[in-house]
């Protein structure tokens, strides 16, 4: 479909374990492009976990984790940030993480975005409030049966925590930051220069030779004393001790629970679907098939004309006979759907910018192709493939869906009200879950018990955040309850823990096993590198000829590899492509494999990537990567400096 607003940046997929602790940090600030409506979405549907939070907690320096350029960021916005983020779908193990390790790199997030917001500002950046709405209006996950549904509406800020003004305020923000990262992006372009440098090595191929040493066939060799294995685990005693476990009780909120005891009247049922009738029509929708030709927001008079007399040359020669499919895939700028001759998915009204719809829905006829139509993202000529007429649903064929709204709408009226009784009582009576049970009449359950590293076993309880409530001191080690927890939109849930088990040492003989094992990797390690190093000075240190190199060792041999290839193990590839061209006197690399094996890598020949050899379709890929690669390394360079010139207080120690 056509998009309903121009691209932005906002996504973040932080990685997971120590080992890729550094990825993790790195894709915290990393962005990726796409439509801002649907980023809208995806951040709905991970609960905003940086952005849009309002300021409602600044309440002095004591409660200050941060001041940027004057802007306080609070202790409450940060762990808000921090909740929203264990929340995320697909996050759960960052909950392994250090809790301060992980705040840190999001109040980092947070200054960066308060100090771009802040020269957006200065530079006079601003968004109508039309277009603030508009948008709102646009964002399909409040698109019920065609139009903008006040109840998703009113059901997301209540699940997210946001208010009506707060969720407007961070649709501002991003549009504000879209023009500002769009102003400087856009404008970016590559030289054919750039071009061929790019092509030269991103299709360049490399043949070498390779000749391993067998880590794991080193280890029969290896006689460990016991000594020296009472001495590796004294030195580790810390990496050898039980984790410590907790078990707890908890009561769960459940929306499906409240509509289970709820059940409507036939004249209930019947009055519903009378008084709600425009529900239950099949809207009336059309198919269509468009060409773009596209127009820069800002073009100027010179740029539009150029671009109306193409649309205009287009409609002609569809008046002469030519088919609007073959067209649409030869000149539309809209290449994902030219690929299809121009066709677009089933739309209804509410779906669509509304120039685009408004011509859409007014074609009457199939084959009916429309005048040139203006919209932001262009020129369009729009072909009507098909149609279907609005129709009524009878009651027999929606009852069953009238009654599951129905006990969905009464049992969120209720929801949302028990869940703020059983956020006070567990907070009023935090040393018992009891008088929830009183006033609410929700069950206490129990769980096994289980470490911070593996999780509860039970299945309401897997969740990143129930383990970080379990685990905090002040739920473990002062007995008291937790704090509200939101499971997911329909359930919630607060637990105190009810017994502990504390870590303990386990004896040598329990780990032996372990140790003897982790030895024998590391001097079978250190003897294969030792082995590697010694072919290796042979053959460069002494100069040996290279067909001597070649007769006297055992070489494997990798040819035509590109970046990307499976011809060769990863590690030798990757090693390959980072060696210099090779000389008379050949290039040699010694590599450990991802198995503890080491490697000489001998590169024999490099070919270029030759431009003649591409496409004019390939080219053009290449050149729109290189640019928007420009255009990105152009913003982040602006970005660095504007951060290094911003003045930053951060309050750590509240944390």
């Amino acid at each position: 479909r056509v998009p309903s607003a121009p691209p932005t940046y906002a996504l973040y997929e932080p990685g997971i374990s120590s080992f890729e602790e550094q990825a993790m940090l790195q894709s915290l600030r990393d962005k990726a492009q796409g439509w801002i409506a649907w980023i809208i979405i995806g951040m709905i549907a991970i609960t905003f976990i940086l952005f849009g939070t309002e300021n409602f907690f600044k309440s002095g320096r004591d409660n200050t984790v941060a001041d940027v350029q004057g802007t306080p960021i609070s202790v409450q916005e940060l762990d808000m940030a921090y909740k929203r983020y264990l929340n995320q779908a697909g996050n759960e193990s960052v909950a392994k993480l250090d809790p301060t390790f992980v705040k840190k790199e999001i109040l980092q997030s947070m200054i960066d975005e308060t100090i771009m917001m802040s020269d957006a500002k200065k530079i006079g950046l601003t968004i109508s409030q039309q277009r603030i709405g508009l948008m709102l209006n646009s964002i399909p996950f409040f698109i019920k049966d065609g139009h903008f549904s006040e109840d998703a509406y009113a059901r997301f800020l209540m699940n997210t925590g946001y208010t009506d003004k707060s969720f407007q305020s961070y649709i501002k923000t991003a549009l504000i930051k879209q023009q500002l990262e769009q102003g400087l992006m856009q404008t970016s372009f590559s030289l054919p220069s750039d071009l061929d440098t790019l092509v030269k090595y991103i299709l360049q191929k490399r043949d070498f030779r390779f000749l391993t040493i067998d880590r794991a066939a080193l280890e029969k060799d290896i006689v460990l004393k016991d000594d020296e294995i009472k001495a590796y685990y004294e030195k580790h005693l810390n990496d050898f001790k039980t984790e410590e476990q907790v078990a707890v009780e908890y009561v769960v909120l459940s929306l499906q629970k409240l509509m289970d005891e709820y059940q409507p009247t036939e004249e209930e049922i019947q009055a519903y679907y009378h008084e709600n009738a425009a529900l239950f029509n099949d809207p009336e929708r059309v198919q269509v098939a468009h060409i773009l030709i596209s127009v820069p927001k800002n073009a100027d008079e010179k740029t539009f004309k150029a671009a109306n007399e193409r649309i205009l040359d287009i409609q002609n020669r569809l008046k002469k006979g030519e088919s609007f499919e073959s067209l649409a895939k030869s000149l539309s700028d809209d290449k994902t759907s030219a690929v299809n001759g121009g066709k677009l998915e089933w739309i209804s009204k509410g779906e669509m910018i509304p120039e685009f719809e408004k011509s859409a829905f007014a074609l009457a006829n199939k084959g009916d192709v429309s005048e040139p139509v203006h919209t932001e993202f262009g020129l369009h000529l729009i072909k009507l493939l098909d149609k279907q007429k609005a129709k009524s649903k009878s009651f027999d064929t929606v009852k069953d869906d009238i009654v599951a709204k129905m006990k969905h709408e009464s049992a969120q009226e209720k929801f949302a009200t028990l869940a703020d009784n059983m956020n006070d009582l567990a907070f009023d009576h935090a040393d018992s879950l009891q008088p929830i049970v009183d006033k609410l009449g929700i069950k206490i359950e129990k769980s096994d018990y289980f470490t911070k590293t593996a999780g509860p076993k039970e299945k309401i309880l897997q969740n990143a955040l129930v383990t970080t409530a379990a685990f905090n001191p002040n739920v473990k080690d002062d007995k008291n309850n937790s704090d509200l927890i939101k499971l997911d939109p329909e359930n919630y849930l607060v637990l105190r823990v009810s017994n502990v088990i504390a870590s303990k040492q386990k004896p040598l003989e329990e780990v032996k096993s372990e140790i003897v094992k982790t030895l024998l990797f590391d001097k079978s390690t250190l003897e294969a590198k030792t082995k590697a190093t010694s072919l290796l000075d042979k053959i460069t240190k002494n100069n040996m000829p290279l067909d001597k190199v070649q007769s006297e060792f055992s070489w494997s041999t990798a040819t035509d590899v590109s970046r990307s290839s499976s011809k060769a193990q990863p590690d030798l590839v990757e090693a390959a492509f980072g060696m210099a061209y090779p000389t008379d006197k050949g290039s040699f690399k010694l590599v450990q494999l991802e198995n503890g094996d080491y490697a000489i890598v001998w590169l024999t020949k490099v070919v270029d990537g030759d431009m003649s050899k591409l496409s004019a379709q390939e080219k053009e890929s290449f050149n729109d990567q290189l640019s928007k690669h420009f255009g990105e390394l152009e913003f982040a360079l602006y970005a660095t400096e504007l951060l290094k010139e911003a003045k930053v207080q951060k309050y750590l120690d509240k944390l």
